[in-house]
């Protein structure tokens, strides 16, 4: 059996799709045409993606909370260890090997999301130190000007 991969785009238009016709008797089958794979195919996805097939709403059974204080990167390298270690114990069936493998995929893209994010926080208090000099050295331009004496002034007092 041929597994076509889908595409994000795709995905999106399945929840739209799904979101429009409901959980309908029909809704299977027209999805399944729509999108060139079988009902089961398209049920499975449906459940991947978090949506309740089975009942008569559509339910998304993943909620996610944002985070006030970010995992510094050795918490991350420490779930990972412990992914590792979970996953070299025997018997481990196909659901926790799959959870296994998000929880490692998960973390390498929040090490890469974590680099950017101190590139730009470096970039930002650089910029912020940079506008402080600049407006300090402005400051100081405007007193040096104010306090010195007008020369073309001297020049006519003394004619």
């Amino acid at each position: 059996m041929v597994h076509k991969t889908w595409k994000q785009t795709e995905e999106k238009e399945l929840i739209e799709e799904f979101k429009r016709l409901g959980c309908a008797q029909s809704a299977l089958p027209q999805l399944a045409k729509r999108f060139n794979r079988s009902p089961e195919a398209i049920m499975k996805k449906l459940g991947r993606l978090g949506l309740n097939v089975v009942g008569a709403k559509i339910e998304v059974t993943t909620t996610i909370e944002t985070q006030k204080v970010l995992p510094s990167l050795e918490e991350i390298l420490q779930i990972i260890a412990g992914a590792i270690q979970k996953a070299r114990e025997p018997g481990l069936g196909k659901t926790e090997l799959q959870r296994l493998d998000v929880i490692v995929a998960l973390s390498k893209e929040y090490r890469e999301g974590l680099k950017e994010f101190v590139r730009y926080s470096e970039i930002e208090a650089k910029l912020v130190e940079l506008t402080e000099k600049y407006e300090r050295l402005a400051k100081e331009k405007t007193k040096d000007h104010a306090s010195k004496p007008d020369p073309t002034k001297m020049v006519q007092a003394s004619a």
